[in-house]
């Protein structure tokens, strides 16, 4: 607990008072309770949510870089009928799988899946590398691949980041933040048992919710915690 306060203390406030650092270690408490009953409500259900394995949740990364959750959900169930195991993409012609990137206007994706999947089947046997470094040399896998990997493959304690959750821990937070500081917040707030739900359900509110130009704040299940909502919004610049 001394730790995650002492970066709150550093992160948040030039001067908190160990008084202060402690109601800002309930609030994430709280945040906690009240974004964990919102998500089992109201949290979206797709298919790379299910006990996929790692090739079902590549498959489905691959499809979400800059594509809506809603299309790529389509995309996803319609290809995993037609390559439901990872050594159907090796075996197969490349421009068949390509015709399902094109849908979504990103074919070069397809060329990166198929690199990153046959590697990980002739290199590593079939088992993804639970191993940010070697995870990164795969084709195609940034930082926030990576860490999903890490995360939901993997089991370790790793929180992956993207405008969503910036936007939520901003707003909630009255900080702008970087995408590691965000990832440090919830790795240092949440334990494993967790994070990966609460990185889920963040997600989840950033795009139903906490959206980036009309907010629904009335309809937020942390409203009453959040610094943007509780000054009425007039005091921050960015959080869109």
């Amino acid at each position: 607990m001394r730790a995650i306060i002492g970066f709150l203390v550093d992160l948040w406030v030039d001067s908190f008072n160990s008084d202060a650092a402690g109601l800002a270690f309930e609030r994430l408490r709280k945040l906690r309770e009240k974004i964990l009953n919102w998500f089992k409500r109201h949290g979206r259900r797709f298919p790379w949510r299910e006990e996929v394995g790692w090739y079902g949740v590549l498959v489905a990364e691959f499809m979400l870089i800059r594509t809506r959750s809603e299309v790529a959900e389509k995309l996803f169930e319609e290809f995993i009928r037609i390559y439901p195991k990872p050594e159907l993409i090796c075996s197969s012609n490349p421009e068949d799988v390509t015709k399902y990137f094109r849908k979504i206007g990103l074919p070069t994706r397809a060329k990166r899946l198929i690199d990153t999947v046959c590697t990980i089947l002739s290199e590593y046997s079939g088992e993804v590398p639970c191993d940010y470094r070697k995870l990164r040399e795969l084709p195609g896998v940034g930082d926030y691949i990576a860490r999903v990997l890490l995360s939901r493959v993997c089991g370790k304690h790793y929180a992956f980041v993207d405008s969503n959750i910036i936007r939520v821990l901003s707003r909630f937070s009255g900080k702008l933040l970087s995408t590691m500081e965000a990832a440090q917040i919830l790795e240092k707030a949440f334990t494993s048992e967790d994070l990966t739900t609460i990185n889920v359900a963040l997600l989840d509110l950033g795009s139903l919710v906490c959206k980036p130009k009309k907010p629904y704040c009335l309809e937020c299940p942390i409203n009453e915690l959040c610094q943007y909502y509780v000054t009425s919004q007039t005091s921050f610049q960015y959080f869109n």
